[in-house]
Order: structure tokens, then sequence, then C-alpha cells
């Protein structure tokens, strides 16, 4: 092969890494704040903008309370594709958990891109929420991202007196703790999500949340644009289709990078999240749901000797 040939191929090929990386990093804010339906709870801020400190945002929003409570524990899994390539596969994983003695929710929620995308840009994310289960306010929330080679660990956690503390990992290195008040009702981007889901949903309906997840705040609206017959895996399911809005409130410049964006949720009681759609910076990007695992029955037997080691 001659020289000229090598260095054209070798051209040709920083190009298309290029390009699958950009549009894979243009991907990664709907493929993380998909796991929490809360679109683009992911800050990718710009160079230009100000910070303002989420202690000192003014937002107000309703003090909504749970119409449903009883989710389905067990494992949703989803597939997330751009321009019907698969890209990456995520999982929500819904349980329980006590605290002392309240009953509290438990999800985590994860991604990762695929083999053939790991080659151009790689993305490992998960996260944890723990919310009561009566009223779905948080008491700790936690993320961890891998980009490539750059990490992130965030710990969040909700005091009953409005009270959050926030402390934050980058790439091994400890920074500034965030910790502030809010006199509003404020959620992480997981509580949040499962509270809204449980919201009566009708058409015209528009629901807000103060959304706070490590680092900055958001007013996420979600407006219920009606019903509509959606297939899925051979199946077919009458769906909500929301329309997400986001602004965020702790910088300057607020959120510019949402295009347009759509979920689809079941219209039955189980209110499972069926697909997400969503404008990027080349194409579109969608989620939608391939199976769901109900959590495996608890043995009873070992549900009476944990309830002996609590006392």
């Amino acid at each position: 092969m001659s020289l000229v040939l090598k260095m054209k191929l070798k051209k040709r090929n920083k190009t298309l890494e290029s390009y699958v990386g950009t549009t894979m990093k243009s991907c990664s804010s709907f493929l993380l704040s998909f796991l929490a339906l809360s679109m683009l709870v992911f800050d990718i801020s710009s160079a230009r903008a100000e910070y303002i400190e989420p202690g000192k945002v003014v937002v107000e929003t309703s003090d909504y309370k749970p119409a449903k409570r009883d989710f389905d524990r067990g494992t949703y899994h989803y597939e997330i594709s751009w321009q019907g390539l698969p890209v990456a596969k995520a999982q929500i994983v819904v349980g329980e958990a006590t605290q002392g003695n309240r009953l509290m929710m438990n999800v985590k929620a994860s991604a990762k891109t695929g083999d053939f995308i790991d080659v151009f840009y790689r993305l490992r994310f998960s996260s944890e929420s723990l919310f009561e289960a009566e009223s779905f306010r948080p008491v700790r929330f936690e993320s961890y991202q891998k980009e490539n080679s750059r990490e992130k660990l965030r710990e969040v956690t909700f005091g009953p007196d409005g009270s959050i503390k926030a402390d934050y990992v980058k790439n091994g290195e400890q920074r500034p703790p965030i910790s502030f008040k809010s006199e509003n009702a404020t959620f992480d981007p997981i509580s949040a999500a499962f509270l809204a889901r449980s919201l009566p949903l009708n058409t015209g309906d528009s629901h807000s949340f103060d959304v706070f997840n490590g680092k900055h705040r958001y007013l996420i609206s979600f407006e219920v644009k009606g019903l509509e017959v959606l297939t899925l895996e051979g199946k077919e399911y009458r769906a909500y289709k929301v329309i997400p809005l986001v602004q965020k409130l702790t910088d300057s410049e607020g959120e510019k990078r949402l295009k347009k964006a759509a979920i689809w949720i079941s219209a039955d009681d189980s209110r499972e999240v069926l697909k997400l759609e969503s404008k990027v910076l080349v194409g579109k990007v969608n989620a939608k749901l391939v199976r769901f695992e109900p959590e495996a029955p608890k043995d009873p037997v070992v549900q009476v000797e944990m309830a002996k080691a609590a006392f």
C-alpha cells in the first residue's frame, strides 16, 4: 500500500471517528437523562454561561401528591438507537427498601454504549434514588458517569427541612460541596420522574417540577398532548404522548440543547415508559422498551429472618 493511500485512509478514519464521536456526544444528554425521564438533566454548560448558585434560585411549583404508588417492581430493559442504528442499552430497576420504620422506593438506572460505539465514544452511567414511598420526597441520590476517560461522581442528600447537600468528585478530585436550603419542593431526577408518572394524565395537562441533579437546578415541565396507538415489539399500546420542556435555572444562558423531544407513557395502570424520541445535533435518537422482568417473589422465611435481625 502506498504512503499516499495510507495517509488518505488514516485521514478518513480520523474523520469517521470525529463524526461518530461528536454525534454520540450530542446523544449523551438523551442517553443519560432518558433514564430519569427528565430530559437533559446532564450538565454540558456553555463556557460563556455564568453559574448561578442553586440556593439563589427562586422557583415555585405545585405541591403534588402521588396519585399512584404501586409501581411494578422489576427491571425495565431499553434499547437506544440513533438513526435506526443500535448505540446503547439501558435499564431501570424498581425496588423498595426501608429506612428506620419508613418504606422507601429504591430505583436504580444504568446505561452503556455498545461495543462498536465504544471504539469512538465510550459511556458508562449509573444512578440511584432513594425516596419515600408515601410522598415520593427524595432522601438520597447518587450518580456515576464515565465518559471516555472522564469520570464524575455525585452524592446528594435531601433533608426533611428542605436542606440539600451535594458532594462532587471529578476525575478523582474532590470539588467544593454544594449546600443550600430550598423553600420549594425539590426532587432528584428519578423521584421527579416517578411523581410525574403517578399524576393523572389528561390531554392538555401540564405539570412542572423543581429538579436538582447535584450541580444544576431545572424547572422541568411535562405537557400531555393526547392519546396515540403505539406498536412495540409486535404489541399495540394506547399511550399518552408527553412533551418535556426544560429550563435550566442555574446558569445565565439557560437550556439550549433541547431540540425537540417526546415521551410515550402507557395509558393503563402500569404507566410504563414505552418510548422516548429526541432530535440531537445530527438526526434522531430513540429509546424503546424491549422487555420488563418482574421482581422474583420474596421468600417469606427470609423476610421473617430479616425482620428479626432488624430488632
